[in-house]
């Protein structure tokens, strides 16, 4: 009896040990995808009101651990992307969304709000804010505004740029349990004890290499778990359904090779490989789809009301952020991943606010000359978006912010 209590005494003991001894491991080797995940995360802080927000007077040259992209990201003191601090008393269009507008995939002079710095109306010049952060969702927007609009003066313009991660979510990424931003805000709005808890795990993984790589590991458990789940219902569905097509697509058609052919004919828009995207040759009937969730309302309503009662011009931005309704939009067709941007304007309409529409600005995409890797190409609609991640590339950015001068311009 006097053995085993000294033996779990020992293990007791030695337990602490263990634990900085790995955590000393994981710091010194410091692998690519825990070190990208490391930078994001200090790039946060905990946030009473809304969750995460930007910690202040950051300065990290973060890379992705794939080389999709990389950049210099830095936030002044109020937590804002760039290092431009607000003038008192200079007239201020602000950028508002999650993290397309905060700008991942490129350095802070890269932000399409960065660029829109100086943007001149009827004689006004306008100092560009970016209070973008990523993962936000209506609500978040709306926290974030009014936080903000207390400490910074003479505002006049705020475009808030509607994402489709707002309200929507495809069925196979929701059967993996990722949900809109909006559904999860609306989950844990007035959940003190889910806030609590989220606060203490917040912390510890900014502290702790450990702590945020066995967060990291159960959370990739989670969607993977969910993954396989999803595709074996899906084809034992299919074996029900339809049996022999299933053994013809599983053993016997072959698998079909995307051929990479050199060719100096300019075609635009280029097929993308690896997307089967599916266009419509009529657009949809804005009466068969769904409302917007009630979260998603509640926070337009509150930033319009907001917007009135502060004097400022609150600007509904729909960007578009998805290729497949780029591409289908170059074929003069319409494809169903722009539906979130007709429920937001069927919305906003009914509350007589006008959205501003960067759709159109496409058309300008293909065969613009750019310069990459000290060459010089004509420009296909893949290059504007980072591949497998969906945020804006460099060029994409510069596209963006000459699309939303020239719109601004001719809603006036």
């Amino acid at each position: 009896m006097i053995l085993n209590w000294k033996r779990w005494g020992a293990i007791v003991l030695l337990f602490p040990f263990a634990l900085l001894f790995l955590e000393g491991i994981f710091r010194l080797a410091n692998p690519p995808a825990l070190r990208y995940y490391r930078d994001v995360k200090l790039l946060h802080a905990y946030h009473p009101d809304y969750g995460v927000t930007l910690a202040p007077n950051e300065s990290r040259f973060v890379r992705h651990y794939a080389d999709l992209w990389q950049g210099q990201f830095t936030t002044n003191s109020l937590g804002l992307r760039g290092l431009e601090e607000p003038i008192p008393e200079k007239p201020k269009l602000v950028c508002l969304g999650d993290s397309l507008v905060m700008g991942f995939g490129v350095s802070d002079e890269d932000t399409f709000c960065s660029k829109l710095d100086g943007y001149e109306e009827n004689g006004t010049q306008y100092q560009s804010l970016n209070f973008g952060v990523d993962a936000y969702g209506s609500l978040g927007s709306y926290k974030r505004l009014k936080d903000l609009s207390d400490k910074i003066p003479n505002i006049k313009k705020v475009l808030f740029f509607i994402s489709p991660n707002d309200f929507t979510m495809p069925e196979e990424l929701r059967a993996q349990g990722i949900l809109p931003d909006d559904e999860n805000d609306a989950l844990h709005e007035n959940d003190l004890e889910w806030k609590n808890k989220f606060r203490i795990q917040f912390e510890l993984t900014r502290v702790s290499y450990l702590l945020q790589a066995l967060k990291l590991a159960y959370e990739q458990t989670k969607v993977k778990w969910a993954q396989t789940k999803y595709i074996m219902k899906m084809d034992s569905n299919q074996i029900m359904e339809s049996p022999l097509q299933y053994l013809k697509e599983a053993f016997i058609l072959p698998v079909k090779k995307v051929k990479c052919e050199n060719s100096d004919t300019f075609i635009c828009p280029t097929p993308i490989p690896n997307l089967q995207i599916q266009c419509s040759d009529t657009p949809i009937n804005t009466n068969d789809l769904e409302p917007l969730p009630e979260t998603t309302t509640r926070a337009y309503d509150q930033m319009i009301q907001f917007s009135k009662d502060k004097g400022f011009e609150w600007i509904p931005v729909l960007l578009p952020m998805q290729i497949e309704e780029v591409y289908c939009r170059q074929l003069g067709k319409y494809n169903r991943l722009g539906n979130y941007a007709l429920r937001a304007k069927r919305y906003l309409e009914s509350k007589r606010i006008r959205t501003l529409e960067i759709l159109p600005y496409t058309d300008k995409m293909c065969g613009r000359e750019f310069t990459i890797h000290g060459k010089t190409k004509k420009a296909g609609i893949q290059d504007y978006y980072i591949p497998g991640d969906g945020h804006l590339t460099k060029l994409g950015n510069l596209w963006a912010s000459e699309s939303i001068r020239s719109a601004l311009k001719e809603i006036k």
